[in-house]
């Protein structure tokens, strides 16, 4: 078992745990030296048997323990949950004096430590949306971690005259929206009920399979809502024309690899073990498309882009090579780790090794 930083910074980190050489789950914690740490656990269910968990927990807490110690924290909160949340890890500041003087039969462990009390309190009545503060950028993390690879599907379950319902199903099966479409003549009217809020390329990647299901040449106008949580989020609306200049771009697309003359990555920031740059597209203009920042106080490298515009996987491989060949200049490293964010949404990951010569 091992942890591989994924992100690190003075009050914080995202650490991927690795299990037999596989990816099992994310740690990520946030701290506050000689005061508080707070964090969360995700073990995939997928990913771990269920023998398997409570190794990979003892592992996991082990760390945190040590950073407990090195920071001298005093308060210590850290949610772990493999699918539902199995345990809580707290001080008794934390989870409240009632609940600590009560036996009412609940498991609890106790992390050794000689100056704090603190708890491990197995709790399955706690849901995801019951903890506090779980939608933050430290869940939303090990949320969209699991919607990195799109590969939706779309599958008719009701058809009556000019109605059609489908469900869009993700790779795991899981059904992530609901769609209702109504043709009047040549125009289709519907609605796309989501369960997340989608990212942007997830509701063209709905409405493009809704649009190929139907006779290109029986329709002309294509209108969705995109409702999420009751509200319309979006709303996207194709003519025939759109559709011939849709496909006609994507061709072209897909067709042209990225230019690497078309960026430039210059460094903005240097503090130290954190060195920080802006990234600029030719095409875009004068304003970065991007900030990147990047841990270098060890030969692990770590980093995030914070993109303002994220462009497709390709350009996105393209940046990471060309933010590599700049920290070339700066660090002799081992590994990068970069995280890629659009509007504090995870939407791509890559990792570098450099090769062993012998």
């Amino acid at each position: 078992m091992m942890l591989r930083p994924d992100l690190k910074t003075a009050g914080g980190e995202v650490c991927d745990i690795m299990y037999n050489g596989e990816f099992v789950g994310t740690l990520t914690l946030v701290y506050r030296e000689s005061d508080r740490l707070k964090g969360s656990i995700h073990l995939e269910r997928q990913s771990i048997a269920q023998e398997d968990k409570e190794s990979v927990y003892t592992f996991v807490e082990s760390y945190i323990q040590s950073v407990i110690d090195a920071l001298a924290i005093e308060e210590c909160e850290v949610v772990a949950n493999h699918s539902d949340y199995d345990f809580v890890i707290a001080t008794d500041h934390a989870i409240g004096l009632d609940l600590a003087e009560e036996d009412d039969g609940t498991d609890q462990y106790y992390l050794d430590d000689d100056d704090a009390d603190y708890e491990w309190v197995n709790d399955d009545e706690i849901k995801f949306d019951d903890i506090e503060g779980t939608n933050g950028p430290e869940n939303l993390y090990m949320i969209e971690q699991r919607r990195q690879q799109l590969g939706y599907e779309l599958v008719i379950v009701g058809e009556y005259r000019n109605l059609v319902e489908y469900h869009v199903y993700d790779k795991e099966s899981e059904l992530v929206a609901e769609a209702i479409t109504h043709m009047y003549g040549s125009e289709v009217n519907g609605e796309v009920i989501w369960r997340f809020d989608p990212f942007d390329e997830e509701m063209d990647l709905v409405t493009e399979l809704i649009v190929a299901d139907y006779d290109e040449d029986e329709t002309d106008t294509f209108i969705f809502n995109m409702i999420f949580e009751g509200e319309v989020i979006d709303t996207v609306e194709l003519t025939h024309i759109d559709l011939l200049e849709l496909v006609d771009d994507i061709r072209e697309e897909s067709l042209m690899p990225p230019d690497p003359e078309d960026y430039t990555i210059t460094l903005a920031r240097d503090d130290g073990d954190t060195l920080t740059y802006e990234i600029y597209q030719q095409s875009y203009g004068g304003l970065p498309i991007g900030t990147a920042t990047v841990d270098i106080s060890s030969r692990q490298l770590t980093g995030f882009i914070d993109f303002r515009e994220p462009g497709d996987s390709d350009d996105r491989e393209l940046i990471a090579a060309l933010l590599l060949d700049e920290l070339d200049k700066e660090k002799d490293y081992e590994t990068f780790n970069v995280s890629m964010l659009y509007r504090n949404k995870l939407i791509d990951e890559i990792w570098f090794e450099t090769d062993q010569l012998h």
